[in-house]
């Protein structure tokens, strides 16, 4: 892990020191307040620990650019910026090879006087009729069989074991539950070929891909998810633990739950994030 990962990382972990499950949170698709892209990966998840209604972000540069600037006192969030090498670059170079760099990016309702940003549209939605066209519109998902008690990803048949909707408390835990077991599917031999997915020694990876792949889709269907765990403090311990003992756990579940997502959203995954390093301010 470089040092632009592990700071990225160690903020997860003090959010979550402090009960924020990054994870598990009524977040929007955090974006760049200037290309319009959503951030990915990992970025997703640190950016998703603040508590704030506009899902906008920019950089202590782009704000300036909107007519405006940060607010004094106030602590932006530690991105991951990948460089690729380009064409020339391989040339000049045939070993080169992909380096990350750490920059900060505020929210807009840190910032001050932007008369540039556009206003935000109201728009209503209905997350259960989103989460059910997400599930109807995967159309390499495995075989889904109702009926039950138990939800489950069986890689030997490719199958998945879902209880019937009414069995649960809410239809959003349903489609949380649903979306977990259908990001485990992702992981076949079949689709994505992921290894933690029939390594043991690899479970609580896969897990863990698993629970931040699902939130992807429930926040791709704006489920608040909040809510969705019966015992947050000893959920919360032993996921810190797992990660004290090996931090780069979150970077690969966070990459490997966006290439999952991806997926079944009918999307091809890019790890290189939409913010350019000409206009980032380094941390």
């Amino acid at each position: 892990m470089n040092k632009a990962q592990e700071r990225v990382v160690d903020r997860l972990i003090e959010s979550m020191q402090r009960g924020i499950i990054p994870w598990k949170r009524p977040w929007f698709m955090p974006k760049n307040a200037v290309s319009g892209k959503s951030y990915r990966g990992i970025n997703q998840l640190v950016l998703s620990t603040g508590d704030f209604a506009d899902h906008r972000f920019v950089t202590f540069l782009q704000a300036k650019d909107l007519g405006g600037n940060v607010k004094q006192g106030e602590k932006g969030f530690p991105i991951i910026v990948w460089h690729f090498p380009t064409a020339q670059e391989i040339q000049n170079d045939p070993n080169a090879s992909p380096w990350a760099r750490s920059y900060t990016v505020f929210s807009v309702e840190q910032c001050e006087g932007l008369t540039k940003l556009p206003v935000l549209p109201t728009v209503e939605h209905d997350s259960i009729s989103e989460a059910q066209a997400i599930v109807d519109g995967w159309t390499g998902r495995p075989r889904v069989e109702f009926g039950g008690f138990r939800a489950c990803y069986n890689t030997a048949t490719d199958t998945v074991s879902m209880p019937e909707i009414g069995k649960f408390q809410s239809a959003e835990g349903y489609y949380d539950t649903f979306f977990h077991e259908l990001v485990h599917s992702t992981g076949h031999i079949k689709r994505l070929d992921r290894k933690s997915l029939v390594d043991r020694h690899q479970y609580a990876i896969e897990e863990l891909v698993a629970e931040v792949g699902g939130a992807m889709l429930c926040s791709e269907a704006h489920i608040n998810n909040t809510d969705l765990i019966d015992n947050n403090v000893a959920y919360l311990q032993s996921w810190l633990q797992a990660l004290k003992n090996d931090k780069t756990m979150l970077v690969k579940a966070a990459s490997a739950a966006a290439k999952a997502s991806d997926m079944i959203m009918g999307r091809s995954y890019c790890n290189e994030e939409p913010l350019e390093a000409a206009q980032a301010v380094a941390a």
